[in-house]
């Protein structure tokens, strides 16, 4: 398979994270996209991105449009839409099909569309990638697909499914750090700091510290050098050894556990 520019792209079923793909594509300079075709769905979302780049984008009303139109084609619906709409479409020998459908299988989703296995693909990504500042999970591996969807902030590719399903996980923790970003706002707001400066403070604090640990991230080490180089008797080192304490980072492996087992079908994922 090979996506050679200028890209035809389409979107069947356009909610927040086909969005976010699509800016994201659009905005990238390494590719040229010739034409984006979306689905009507949502409107607010498609009547947008085509104000954002008329030249470019078509809102079609007929998911059949989008496919006939586009080379690479991203399926952007509900889980329990996906099949019943993968069975209504007519893909050809042009067509590369990415599905962002978390719960399909890859078998599944070619007996679906009745692609080869070369030209079906699983994507997570977050909304991050209209940004351009999100990596994405790709399965199978595809070094062709991979150049795109790098273009986005950085893709990873999967040896299997498995290990795209694991790897999901903390893309599922993001409710929990804006949810320890609460906290901590809420807890210098009782302690008498205005609550604009408290959010500011807390959301520019965080990024400061995200960004330091991003700059190393491929080193598998880096996260372990930071937690090292705290000062010995300082704040931070008796905060993680507090946290420790009371259990908050086995909490967290729990939830992790609790993810993983709702993603693969084995239970609800609750804890506690």
């Amino acid at each position: 398979m090979s996506l050679p520019p200028p890209l035809k792209l389409g979107f069947v079923g356009y909610g927040t994270i086909a969005h976010s793909i699509a800016a994201g594509l659009l905005s990238q300079p390494a590719f040229e996209v010739k034409s984006v075709h979306v689905s009507r769905r949502s409107a607010a979302k498609s009547a947008a991105i085509k104000a954002q780049h008329p030249g470019k984008v078509t809102v079609c009303d007929d998911n059949q449009a989008v496919v006939d139109a586009a080379d690479l084609v991203f399926l952007c619906v509900l889980p329990a839409l996906y099949e019943e709409v993968l069975a209504g479409l007519e893909f050809g020998e042009r067509h590369t099909l990415v599905s962002l459908v978390s719960t399909s299988t890859l078998a599944r989703l070619r007996e679906c569309s009745r692609l080869p296995a070369e030209r079906a693909f699983k994507m997570i990504c977050l909304p991050s990638v209209a940004t351009r500042d999100g990596t994405c999970l790709l399965v199978p591996p595809s070094p062709p697909l991979k150049a795109v969807l790098d273009t986005l902030g950085g893709c990873v590719c999967c040896a299997t499914e498995k290990i795209m399903t694991t790897m999901m996980i903390p893309a599922c923790l993001m409710g929990p750090y804006y949810r320890v970003l609460q906290q901590n706002r809420d807890w210098m707001v009782a302690n008498g700091v205005p609550e604009e400066d408290a959010s500011y403070f807390v959301g520019r604090t965080y990024l400061g510290i995200a960004k330091d640990a991003e700059a190393s991230c491929a080193d598998p080490k880096h996260f372990d050098a930071l937690i090292a180089e705290q000062t010995p008797g300082g704040i931070n080192e008796q905060s993680i050894q507090n946290l420790e304490r009371l259990g908050a980072f086995k909490g967290y492996g729990e939830a992790c556990d609790g993810i993983l087992e709702r993603l693969e079908g084995r239970g609800d994922g609750n804890r506690g």
